[in-house]
């Protein structure tokens, strides 16, 4: 569930569809596009984490309520991040502006298949189904999910297969020309059959007139903040003690785990195509100690009063942030609509 520091983002990422190369690419290239983090600053409190004033107090709360599911949870950062059914528009809408760039230069790149279902996640981790990845943040809580699927991903209904096409495997001068960057790392050649290559490649230039010069991912306040609550929230003494009352819990049913997040971990009887009776049984008593314990009510609040904290005083920075998935959504709807 939690064998890192940051939030759990998915035990594997759906194959790659026919043009899956631009939307996998995203990871290194893409939610980054060269953006810096921001530096730390200095607080009263001392040198902060990356500049989000994060301070050394722990930040009080009101009470905590008891809360058995996250359906319906939302974090105070959440509209500040990139969801996925926003990514997915954006990514699709540069593969539309990349297919075109790179027949320019002769490759035969075809056009992206037609659009993602209402289910499809365009690439995205199984199972995060919102920015903060609400689903797996505090490990497992669906009971239901967990009698069926033990820590396995249920299967994604929008998942699409497509047939393999020659931007499945691009070659050198394609990778070069479509990502700016050639095998070794060093820029792509400026020309290429006497045609100008943009910067970034045919990749960066659709990024670019999508996002204005900005991350495809999330900005990086946005997404420090989301990451270092998450961090925060799990060192906090008062989610440690509600862990420990669920190791006491787990202990009563026969296992013995410190934490919800070191459970299942890597352990490899849960890492096989489906689950085990044995997974199940663990998940099952794993949902049922964190909603007799109340984990998700002490680490949701605990994890709220971080993030309110952090983002109390960076509203214009944040309002930026919003703008700007703004910005880019709407841009990847005129393109997806037919503006090339």
């Amino acid at each position: 569930m939690q064998p890192t520091s940051t939030p759990f983002f998915g035990r594997g990422v759906r194959a790659a569809a026919a043009l899956g190369v631009l939307a996998g690419l995203v990871a290194v290239t893409g939610c980054s596009d060269g953006a810096a983090s921001p530096r730390p600053r200095e607080s009263a409190h001392g040198t902060t984490h990356q500049g989000s004033d994060v301070g050394e107090e722990i930040p009080p709360v009101a009470g905590i309520p008891v809360i058995s599911g996250v359906r319906s949870l939302v974090l105070p950062i959440e509209p500040y991040l990139v969801t996925d059914r926003q990514m997915s528009a954006v990514l699709r809408a540069r593969e539309v502006l990349v297919a075109p760039c790179m027949r320019r230069f002769g490759f035969a790149w075809p056009d992206p298949d037609p659009g993602p279902g209402r289910g499809d996640s365009g690439g995205m981790p199984p199972g995060m189904k919102n920015a903060a990845n609400m689903d797996r943040r505090y490990g497992i809580t669906d009971p239901a999910l967990a009698a069926r699927h033990g820590y396995h991903f249920a299967p994604d209904a929008g998942q699409r297969t497509t047939k393999e096409s020659p931007a499945t495997q691009p070659d050198a001068d394609a990778m070069a020309i479509l990502t700016g960057r050639a095998a070794d790392g060093t820029p792509a050649p400026s020309r290429y059959h006497g045609l100008p290559v943009p910067e970034g490649g045919c990749q960066g230039q659709a990024t670019a007139r999508l996002t204005g010069g900005r991350p495809l991912g999330n900005d990086p306040l946005a997404g420090e903040i989301n990451i270092v609550s998450y961090q925060k929230s799990r060192a906090d003494p008062r989610v440690r003690a509600v862990f420990r009352a669920w190791s006491a819990c787990m202990q009563k049913r026969g296992y013995s785990y410190a934490a919800p997040t070191d459970a299942p971990g890597k352990d490899p009887r849960f890492t096989g195509p489906a689950p085990t009776p044995q997974e199940i049984a663990l998940a099952e008593a794993d949902v049922a100690c964190k909603r007799q314990t109340n984990v998700i009510g002490v680490w949701f609040t605990v994890d709220t009063a971080y993030q309110r904290r952090m983002m109390a005083s960076k509203g214009p920075e944040l309002a930026r942030a919003k703008d700007a998935i703004r910005a880019r959504t709407a841009n990847a709807a005129r393109v997806l609509n037919g503006d090339r």
